[in-house]
């Protein structure tokens, strides 16, 4: 193996995470994935049954499936925002990340109830003792059992530094996926409701917007019971409480190590993710224009409505 990962092969696994490209074999949780490249060097993102077609292998892995569902290509997805917000994303071309850290919500990231960790705490500790224990089958055990159980827990230290420090390094961009608008996602996400913006794109849009980057992920939230149940070490800002399943939300995340700022602007083809924008159902009458009038000056084309939660009924 070269570890020669260019960026096609990793846009390869990650567009097709799930299934090898050459047979379609859908992967199961501990198999092994091939990437490299064929005989005329082309990326492959193979099977045990089709390795044989490398010529040159980048780097296996143990398949894993991701930590959050995609939705589909065309689902809608909405961005409630204040106009100054709108204005800011037409003027650095680019959507905010913020910080996971700075969410108002206070379990962003984490993994359970604090009420329930000595049972989080217990499990670990047995994967972690039964992990140094076993090593490797042909190595000679030598560590006394008080050995084993300090070593477990430095490495259960590890793992609660890592899910703190873990909120100072993910960037998410918050969208809810709906086909229609919300008039609760009016009011929860727009601080001066007749001063709001929605602006409607879709899974695709997004995703091609901000560049088929692989290092950014866009899925679907699940809300769990946390009185029941924990969310896992690598999938802690894939989950949230039940009490938010309001949102629907589906989240652009990205890891960035360095960055100490409290959120991120990443380049977003604006032109791709606005499919539409909506002002809010409480903008007086000449709001619209002046969306149209901004978004003619950064050279955005796009149909600016008013919001459908105006419209009159009869009776």
């Amino acid at each position: 193996m070269r570890n020669r990962l260019t960026e096609e092969l990793r846009l390869l696994a990650f567009e097709h995470h799930d299934e090898c490209v050459s047979c379609g074999y859908k992967f199961q949780e501990g198999d092994t994935s091939h990437l490299g490249y064929d005989i005329d060097d082309k990326p492959l993102y193979v099977c045990d049954k089709c390795s044989n077609k490398l010529k040159e292998t980048a780097v296996r892995h143990v398949f894993m499936p991701r930590p959050y569902e995609i939705p589909p290509a065309e689902s809608k997805l909405w961005r409630y925002t204040d106009f100054t917000k709108y204005v800011s994303m037409l003027s650095t071309k680019g959507l905010y990340f913020a910080r996971a850290d700075c969410f108002q919500d206070t379990f962003e990231g984490a993994k359970g109830l604090k009420k329930n960790k000595d049972k989080w705490d217990e499990y670990y500790l047995n994967f972690f003792r039964e992990g140094i224990k076993n090593l490797r089958e042909d190595h000679e055990f030598k560590y006394s059992d008080e050995e084993v159980e300090k070593q477990a827990k430095r490495l259960l230290g590890d793992l609660e530094h890592g899910g703190e420090i873990g909120k100072k390094r993910t960037f998410i961009s918050c969208w809810h996926e709906n086909e229609h608008e919300s008039e609760a996602m009016w009011r929860l996400y727009s601080s001066f409701l007749e001063n709001a913006i929605a602006v409607r794109t879709s899974y695709n849009s997004l995703y091609h917007a901000l560049g088929r980057n692989p290092s950014i992920n866009i899925g679907r939230v699940k809300y769990i019971d946390f009185q029941k149940s924990y969310a896992g070490v690598n999938d802690a800002f894939w989950h949230k409480r039940k009490s938010f399943e309001h949102e629907k939300e589906v989240r652009a995340i990205l890891i960035d190590m360095r960055y100490p700022d409290k959120g991120k602007i990443i380049p977003c083809g604006l032109s791709i993710l606005i499919e539409e924008v909506f002002v809010s159902p409480s903008a007086p009458s000449w709001f619209t224009q002046l969306v149209n009038d901004v978004n003619e000056k950064y050279g955005i084309k796009v149909k600016v409505s008013p919001s459908e939660l105006i419209q009159e009924p009869f009776f």
